[in-house]
């Protein structure tokens, strides 16, 4: 009943849900969050027919006793209330109609928004579609009530179709969310085949200025300029199209930018880190195949994971690094000849090998921090089996934990 109670309120007019709130107390608002708290859903008829009974009973409508809050702070309290159940509360409340249209964290999903008989699965079945549209004008609804009011958490996953008149629909959507007041954006198409351009000029505008976290999946990503990102701690990009050129655009204002992921960004060659993000201090990077020099300067890196092709790293001595996984191609050789030099103060290292030939350095370097080291080698038909890692107690000066695992042969 629930989610019939947000669709309710989501085709409802603005004079509609006026009238509609007139016909409900503020009493009723609270004794049907109250029921909320013991039951899954809210009846709304068992709640209004309650509601009739209790009138007719006292001959005049109850007062709300509840504490005379400043309007702000209902607010407030509404933000905290997950938007589906702030739907339901607004269904039989007048007091609440406002509250609703200033709710300020919007998650669109099928989880929200579709029941379990409307779920669909994006395929081309008359069924999908169709429930594919009304979850579309379900979003159009509750976005057009909260023009010009702001919006502070936006995560929106995007089902289709995948065509202009989509794109330019998800564009109105955006111009109404991004406002000074989003701190968190997320945006995942969920079609690979997607060519969704996403507006970079809502960001070089107010709107980013107060943006902390921002995760985009399947789309493509153009700054020509440098965007007002001056307050985003957290860049996660899943799929996007974006050039070394235009990420470094994109960074050169994210003074305050501490976790950066890349996850399969195949437009990415050559990734420069500058020095000048002094709070950077997380890193993944994983298969972004066309990726061939990673290039650090940021100088507070504490912890670097990477995956994908056999790239030329370059982590300018990162006294800070404390924990490294790797997975390439000849990581264990590049492991022992580089990272004692270049990581001197490394205490967790996970290294991942495929088909590796290793063969033993003579004077080995040494770790003189590491406490953890986990060597996976897939492929172990291919190793040198006269090699028994003899020289690895050379390498370091203490080692608390160390683990070996060959992925199709034997575990040591």
């Amino acid at each position: 009943m629930g989610l019939m109670a947000l669709k309710r309120l989501m085709c409802m007019k603005p004079e509609q849900m006026r009238k509609h709130g007139r016909s409900q107390s503020h009493d009723g608002l609270v004794s049907s969050l109250a029921r909320r708290n013991s039951k899954p859903s809210v009846d709304l008829k068992t709640s209004e027919a309650s509601e009739k009974d209790d009138n007719s009973h006292c001959g005049k409508r109850p007062s709300y006793l509840g504490p005379d809050l400043p309007e702000e702070i209902w607010h407030h309290i509404h933000s905290l209330v997950p938007m589906r159940d702030d739907a339901r509360a607004a269904c039989v409340s007048r007091a609440f109609h406002h509250s609703w249209r200033c709710h300020l964290n919007l998650t669109f999903t099928k989880e929200t928004m579709c029941s379990k008989k409307s779920l669909f699965e994006g395929t081309e079945d008359s069924n999908d579609r169709r429930n594919r549209r009304e979850y579309n004008n379900n979003i159009d609804h509750i976005l057009t009530n909260h023009r010009g009011v702001g919006v502070k958490t936006f995560i929106l996953e995007f089902h289709g179709p995948y065509n202009t008149k989509s794109y330019n629909r998800l564009n109105s959507w955006l111009q109404i969310a991004i406002t000074p007041v989003m701190e968190e954006l997320t945006l995942i198409l969920l079609s690979e085949k997607a060519k969704y351009e996403f507006p970079c000029s809502l960001l070089s505008e107010k709107g980013g200025n107060t943006i902390r976290h921002l995760h985009l999946d399947n789309c493509v990503l153009r700054p020509t300029v440098a965007l007002n990102l001056r307050c985003l701690t957290e860049l996660y990009l899943y799929q996007v199209r974006i050039t070394g050129d235009e990420l470094g655009c994109l960074l050169s204002n994210s003074f305050a930018l501490e976790k950066l992921t890349l996850i399969y960004c195949y437009d990415i060659i050559r990734l420069e880190i500058p020095c000048l993000l002094q709070r950077l201090s997380y890193m993944e990077v994983f298969d972004c195949l066309r990726l061939q020099v990673i290039e650090n300067k940021a100088p507070n890196i504490s912890s670097f994971q990477f995956a994908g092709n056999e790239v030329q790293l370059s982590l300018e001595k990162s006294l800070q690094v404390k924990s490294l996984k790797l997975d390439h191609r000849c990581v264990i050789s590049y492991a022992i000849d580089k990272l004692p030099s270049s990581v001197p103060n490394l205490e967790r290292l996970n290294i991942i090998s495929p088909r590796e030939m290793v063969n033993a350095p003579m004077v080995p370097s040494k770790f003189l921090h590491l406490k953890s080291l986990s060597i996976t080698i897939r492929g172990w038909w291919s190793l040198n089996r006269e090699y028994d890692f003899d020289f690895f107690p050379g390498c370091f000066s203490f080692l608390g934990d160390f683990c070996l695992v060959c992925i199709s042969g034997e575990e040591v």
